[in-house]
């Protein structure tokens, strides 16, 4: 019903969390370590009678940023599936709230603009 109530906004990224989080090709070791460092580093934000599943479920989110780099160094064999999970999501999600084909559209509306942005290795094209 979004599409037809004109719907400005929607939040999805909770879903796309879920699809990595509870992937079943995410290494459970690595899954822990990643809980291990919220629950040291995030402590504070457990709220009170909040069960350790609860706590987890509303705090993953800040286990992305800070460990970014070792999301990234997982080897491709578990990254490509979960990249076809949140594909088919996506996908889904696409022709559900009614935005496909809209590559012309993006084109005629969005317009790329190259910036230089100074890091310690020197330039980096964004």
């Amino acid at each position: 019903m979004f599409p037809e109530t004109g719907t400005s906004e929607v939040h999805l990224a909770t879903g796309f969390q879920n699809i990595i989080y509870d992937s079943n090709v995410l290494p459970a070791e690595f899954r822990e370590e990643v809980y291990n460092f919220i629950k040291q580093e995030h402590a504070k934000e457990r709220k009170e009678g909040q069960t350790e599943e609860q706590f987890m479920y509303s705090t993953r989110k800040k286990g992305f940023g800070p460990l970014k780099k070792k999301w990234w160094d997982l080897p491709s064999s578990v990254k490509e599936p979960i990249m076809k999970e949140l594909e088919a999501k996506f996908g889904l999600l696409f022709e559900k709230l009614k935005v496909t084909n809209t590559t012309d559209i993006v084109k005629k509306t969005v317009k790329p603009v190259l910036i230089k942005k100074e890091v310690d290795s020197g330039l980096l094209d964004l």
